[in-house]
């Protein structure tokens, strides 16, 4: 099935399940902006569209049970809320170039690796505003070039950070 995207849409990605809005769309890609200002440009087929008749509790039918005012309303269930709610505070920044930008193919490594570390610049600079708690860097394995860029970076902003076991990914403690 083939879903023609709108500017304006609201969407789910498909991913980790947030709720964002279309700013716009190519051929193959769309870009969307999440609840906390955060910007993704993913593949079509990683996004869902909201049908907005189906997004109500009872397009599920007259007796719909919801789990979370149970948690609310339960004391001793409140800490595993909270601790649910907090995860939400971390932000995963793919910086692979093809869900950067689309035309990439002839660029030096040198420009790629610049527009690798700006979009990581601008995310970290809005994780700080919005108070998250933690940032998940995926930088990839390659030659190592650009994860010690976006270590560097991260010393500049002073923040801690250590490396996945598989050297992929850093994970950062704002």
């Amino acid at each position: 099935m083939n879903t023609i995207f709108k500017i304006g849409d609201k969407v789910i990605l498909s991913d980790d399940r947030t709720k964002a809005e279309v700013i716009f769309v190519s051929d193959r890609k769309v870009r969307v902006i999440d609840d906390n200002g955060f910007e993704y440009l993913l593949p079509k087929s990683k996004i869902v569209l909201i049908d907005k008749e189906n997004d109500k509790s009872n397009a599920y039918g007259n007796s719909f049970y919801v789990k979370e005012e149970d948690i609310k309303n339960d004391k001793s269930q409140s800490k595993l809320f909270a601790r649910n709610k907090a995860e939400r505070g971390c932000l995963k920044i793919d910086l692979h170039i093809e869900n950067l930008y689309d035309y990439y193919h002839k660029m030096e490594n040198f420009e790629i690796v610049q527009i690798q570390l700006t979009h990581c610049k601008r995310q970290i600079e809005i994780a700080i505003e919005k108070h998250l708690s933690k940032l998940i860097i995926v930088h990839g394995i390659g030659e190592g070039v650009l994860k010690k860029e976006v270590h560097d970076l991260l010393r500049i902003y002073n923040l801690k950070f250590f490396e996945s076991s598989n050297g992929g990914s850093t994970e950062v403690i704002l």
